[in-house]
Order: structure tokens, then sequence, then C-alpha cells
């Protein structure tokens, strides 16, 4: 696109892609009413209003308590971690087969512990 750059490149989870579809949204009703979004928008906050499992302000908080408990966890994993919420080390195995670090079993059970404080 001409006239476009990347200011900056972060990753987010579904919970704070829905925040930040639906106040996209609200502004786009104020300039719009009777098409505020785009198809490709609605689309996907209708997809992320069906999957997000946590409220934005946890997904974050969550995301934060990952990375810091874990040197190795990068912002990408610790996301991908909060929006599939693994149940056991199976689904962590699963999660992490094409990295280059696979957790231990120890490392696996602490995720799962971390994730199980905010289930619903």
């Amino acid at each position: 696109m001409i006239g476009r750059k990347k200011l900056e490149e972060r990753y987010l989870t579904v919970a704070e892609t829905k925040e930040l579809l639906e106040r996209r949204k609200a502004e786009g009703m104020e300039e719009n009413p009777e098409e505020p979004m785009f198809y490709e928008a609605r689309i996907s906050l209708e997809h992320a209003e069906r999957f997000a499992k946590l409220k934005p302000e946890q997904a974050v908080e969550l995301k934060e308590r990952l990375m810091e408990l874990f040197e190795w966890m990068d912002e990408r994993l610790a996301a991908k971690l909060v929006d599939l919420m693994p149940e056991d080390y199976f689904d962590i195995r699963v999660i992490f087969s094409k990295e280059d670090y696979m957790p231990t079993k120890e490392e696996a059970g602490e995720i799962i512990r971390l994730l199980d404080d905010y289930r619903e």
C-alpha cells in the first residue's frame, strides 16, 4: 500500500482483538451508522466473540505472567497459550510441536496450574 508502513508489531490474544474490534465498531457507528465496519472486520469480530475465553484484562495479565514465569517464553507463545488454554501436557506438546523449545513435564504442569487459575 502506498504511504503506509508498519510502525510496530505485537501479538494480541483473541480477547484483546475482540476489544479492539468492538471499539472500532463503536467509532464506526458514529461515522456511518448504516455500515460501521467492513465485512472482514465484522467476520473477525464474530469469530472473536465466539472464541474469546477470557476478558481482555485477564488475557493481558495472564500473558504477562507467562512471560515472567519462563524466560524462554515470548509474546507469541504466551498469546497462543492464552487463546487455546490447553488442559494437559499432551495439549501443550501439540502447541509446541513446531517450536524450538519443548517444555518439560514440570514446566507444562506450572503452565497448566497458571491457566487453571484463569479458567471459568
